[in-house]
């Protein structure tokens, strides 16, 4: 298994009162797989995404990612974690707006030990996966919001990550820009076996995974298989 994540619990005091943003999830993900987490909005979605990166401390409970425990490992273990093995693709797209769409994708290897043209040779290579060998100097105001979310994409791709941690990654795209990203996603889940767990709140996008987790109230409420990845 990839991830394990075994009772997992975070907590937060109001009002006096301990309230459970995670109520004691459990479940494991394969190499491979497209996991998509689903829910109504105070679920504990992003909360999960966030605590599997590290980004949030849990109360209780283990989370590890190939054998590194990552529910606690210190600030530095975990920005190495996330340096090394982590990409991210947000609603937002969180693009730098002085930066081209080429210079945004290298960004994660700006601190690297890659040579400058290793670098662009990556970042060529991935423009062209996600179909934007044509926009590579284009800056993000000059992209529409599905160009935006191919360019994040391949900035989560460059430092070749084991998981991708999607947060509703469609958010701001209509259906038809909706469906290009989540083929998008799929293909290079299929193709480069990387490894995905997506929040969303649209049913058609959860039917994408071959995993789908369910959370309601901070507890997993359902777990539905699809179909085999890799041991």
């Amino acid at each position: 298994m990839l991830l394990k994540v075994n009772n997992l619990i975070k907590q937060y005091q109001k009002t006096g009162k301990g309230v459970n943003a995670l109520d004691n999830i459990s479940f494991e993900v394969k190499k491979g797989a497209f996991v998509t987490i689903t829910g109504p909005s105070g679920s504990g979605k992003t909360t999960l995404l966030l605590s599997l990166a590290g980004l949030i401390r849990t109360t209780s409970g283990e989370i590890n990612f190939n054998n590194f425990r990552i529910d606690n490992a210190t600030d530095k273990h975990l920005s190495d974690f996330r340096k090394d093995h982590v990409g991210f693709v947000m609603q937002s797209f969180a693009l730098i707006p002085y930066l081209t769409a080429i210079e945004n994708v290298m960004l994660p290897m700006a601190i690297s030990n890659v040579s400058k043209k290793e670098k662009i040779e990556k970042a060529n290579d991935l423009m062209n996966l996600v179909g934007l060998e044509d926009r590579k100097t284009h800056f993000p105001r000059e992209l529409s919001a599905g160009q935006q979310q191919r360019v994040a994409i391949a900035r989560a791709l460059i430092n070749e990550p084991a998981l991708i941690l999607a947060d509703e990654p469609t958010g701001n795209l209509d259906p038809s820009l909706s469906s290009d990203i989540l083929n998008l996603l799929k293909k290079i889940n299929n193709e480069k076996h990387v490894t995905i767990l997506m929040v969303t709140h649209s049913p058609m996008a959860a039917e994408f995974g071959n995993l789908k987790i369910q959370l309601s109230e901070g507890k997993l409420i359902n777990e539905i298989k699809y179909n085999s990845v890799i041991d």
